[in-house]
């Protein structure tokens, strides 16, 4: 009935067969894999996921032991600070007419039969500064520092072409030359170091050169001042601190022995002080020295001062300041790193709360800018 084979073609379809089998069963196995995957339940998560490495640039000065927020409160108030600083850039920052400047607008003055806008030395120092703070978040935070820089060099004071006059007025060509301010001069300096620490390729300016003739030129000019006018002068002994290496042979000591942080304590009541940017200023320089260098003579200082530190809080908190010069935004602004320094953890989410709901008068440009920088601070962002 069956053809008879002879043994070689027997052989080869014995192979083929198996062959053919081997095939079908290999199919059978993979459609069988398949459907075991997708019918299986998902396997749980390792109990320990390591974490990827960030490429991000670590802050610049941690401080969560002073400041323990939940994970979540950290990420709201890092998402306020971002919407803040977006408002605060659109609003507040302002092209010059040749296009190439920024400036901060901190007041209007009439000059000849027009009005024209102000900025101030102190205010742009500041705005470069928070420039830096916030680069993680602004692709154009580099750009947006040199041309606020670039504001100050337009503008050199009328003896001094190495500093800034304390104000001028950015659209106006001639605008007046007058003194610098010593304190906001230190400012810029330290904002610029450390811009250019942040992001070592500026170029529109030759920074090493500008900013070792600025140091000089400031050195020079603060020894040449009557002591009365050092006597107005803040504190600045964060900022001497910081910039010293630059020139390590420069003596500042002339700025120190006229307003050194035993002040503080010297003041029966912080309300009395006549002058509120002076007070807050020195606030600012205690508080920093306290709460990020760690000082332990100014942690000592602080504490001793903290009775009056905490009337002068709760003073701008309940009742704010009528001062233009100096807003109660911008006290309680200064006050923040005092108040962390010290762990006052209650008051220091009141200045939270009452700093992210503030809206800064158009002249403020002082006031809006600290607030930030306050902000930044107390949001874990420095």
């Amino acid at each position: 009935m069956f053809p008879q084979l002879n043994p070689t073609d027997a052989t080869y379809l014995a192979g083929l067969i198996l062959s053919v089998l081997g095939v079908l069963l290999f199919f059978a196995l993979a459609v069988w894999m398949i459907w075991r995957r997708q019918n299986s339940p998902p396997s749980p998560p390792p109990a320990s996921p390591v974490a990827p490495i960030s490429k991000q640039n670590p802050p610049l000065l941690p401080y969560e032991t002073l400041n323990p927020l939940s994970a979540e409160k950290l990420s709201e108030r890092s998402s306020a600070l971002q919407g803040a600083y977006r408002h605060w850039k659109s609003e507040r920052l302002l092209v010059t007419e040749e296009g190439r400047r920024l400036f901060l607008r901190t007041g209007v003055e009439k000059s000849g039969m027009r009005y024209q806008l102000v900025a101030s030395t102190q205010t742009q120092a500041l705005a470069i500064l928070l420039s830096v703070v916030m680069a993680e978040t602004d692709p154009r935070a580099s750009v947006q520092a040199e041309a606020l820089f670039a504001s100050l060099l337009a503008h050199p004071t009328h003896n001094l072409p190495e500093l800034t006059s304390w104000k001028f007025m950015p659209d106006l060509p001639r605008s007046p030359r007058l003194d610098p301010d010593p304190h906001a001069e230190l400012w810029v300096i330290y904002s610029m170091l450390t811009a250019t620490k942040r992001w070592p390729g500026l170029n529109r300016f030759h920074y090493p050169e500008l900013l070792h003739k600025r140091l000089q030129a400031l050195n020079k000019y603060v020894e040449t001042l009557p002591a009365a006018s050092l006597d107005n002068l803040p504190s600045s002994g964060c900022l001497i601190k910081s910039i010293q290496p630059l020139d390590p042979g420069l003596n500042w000591s002339v700025l120190d022995q006229h307003r050194g942080f035993t002040d503080l304590t010297q003041w029966s009541d912080f309300r009395n002080e006549p002058d509120t940017s002076r007070l807050g200023l020195s606030l600012l320089q205690a508080g920093l020295l306290a709460l990020l260098d760690h000082d332990p003579g100014v942690k000592n200082t602080m504490r001793d001062a903290h009775t009056n530190l905490i009337k002068l809080v709760d003073e701008y908190l309940q009742e704010g300041s009528i001062d233009r010069n100096f807003s109660a935004i911008a006290m309680l602004s200064c006050a923040a790193p005092a108040l962390m320094a010290l762990q006052e953890h209650d008051r220091s989410e009141r200045i939270w709360s009452n700093l992210n709901c503030a809206q800064p008068d158009k002249n403020d440009g002082l006031g809006a800018t600290l607030r930030l920088l306050a902000l930044a601070l107390l949001a874990n962002q420095i």
